[in-house]
């Protein structure tokens, strides 16, 4: 007699009650999970964890490096660079960009020689395996000033997110820009994981004087998660990019993808609908004020 693993009623639940299933794959997922035994949930953590690379001490407010007044940006979640034409896509996404926040970027598809321009590049390590190792990528003209590397994990999956938090000197200047480039928790009930990831941000946005741009994918599914978001970085004087026509990845009629900033203003913003992902890429220009 074949014997069944005993099943997980949360997940039961979410089979009988639809606005709770997780986004994407998720549902393939949750249908594998009826049929194994549940695994013990991790020990909590409250705090991601985090490491910094120092500042240099070369004066980078003299440094040709420096970024301008003006700042053209690029954001996407590439999908893991597993889809044929990504990196045609990607080069001419990025045409006179100074920055490019690339979530689930891989490095072994070797995306900085894609990107000549783009001569800098910050990689925080999210989910890996033998052959594979992916994470957010934050790409340059600029010399960044500071690299900090923080993972949150996805606590029933068990694999982490990526969070980079790079600064670079601007150009005539005394502050800094803070650049952020987030790929949110997915995979939870509630909010307690998703908060702590936003939460491990909070020094370095207090601390910081001077213009911010956080960029990623923010798996904002629900009304519950984007309220969070929306308040959290308020606290700290960033307000959403908008979009029209806003062709945005939704997820439960909610867009997914978000740019987020401080001290800049948003001269032009599009988003460019493409085949190569599951998330349409943003391209927006900023002026610093």
């Amino acid at each position: 007699m074949v014997k069944h693993a005993p099943v997980n009623t949360s997940f039961l639940i979410m089979l009988i009650l639809p606005q709770l299933r997780f986004p994407g794959r998720a549902f393939a997922l949750t249908l594998a999970c009826l049929v194994v035994a549940p695994q013990p949930a991790p020990a909590a953590d409250p705090q991601p964890e985090q490491q910094c690379i120092p500042q240099p001490s070369l004066d980078f407010r003299e440094s040709e490096s420096a970024l301008g007044s003006e700042l053209e940006i690029l954001s996407w979640n590439i999908q893991k660079a597993s889809n044929t034409g990504w990196a045609e896509d990607l080069a001419g996404l990025a045409d006179r960009i100074d920055l490019a926040f690339i979530q689930e970027a891989s490095t072994q598809a070797r995306i900085d020689g894609l990107l000549p321009d783009l001569l800098h590049q910050a990689f925080a390590q999210g989910y890996t395996t033998n052959d594979l190792e992916t994470g957010v990528m934050t790409l340059s003209s600029g010399l960044p000033s500071m690299h900090c590397k923080l993972t949150a994990m996805e606590p029933w999956l068990g694999t982490p997110k990526a969070t980079s938090v790079t600064a670079y000197p601007l150009q005539d200047r005394p502050e800094r820009l803070l650049a952020i480039n987030l790929h949110a928790v997915n995979f939870t009930f509630g909010l307690t994981e998703f908060r702590q990831q936003f939460a491990s941000l909070r020094d370095m946005l207090a601390e910081h004087r001077g213009p911010i741009i956080l960029a990623g994918d923010l798996n904002t599914w629900s009304e519950d998660r984007q309220a969070l978001v929306d308040e959290f970085l308020a606290e700290y004087g960033l307000q959403p990019v908008s979009f029209e026509p806003d062709l945005r990845t939704r997820v439960f009629g909610r867009v997914l993808d978000h740019i987020y900033v401080r001290d800049l203003q948003a001269l032009s913003a599009r988003v460019v609908p493409v085949n190569t992902s599951d998330h349409n890429p943003l391209r927006v220009r900023l002026g610093l004020l």
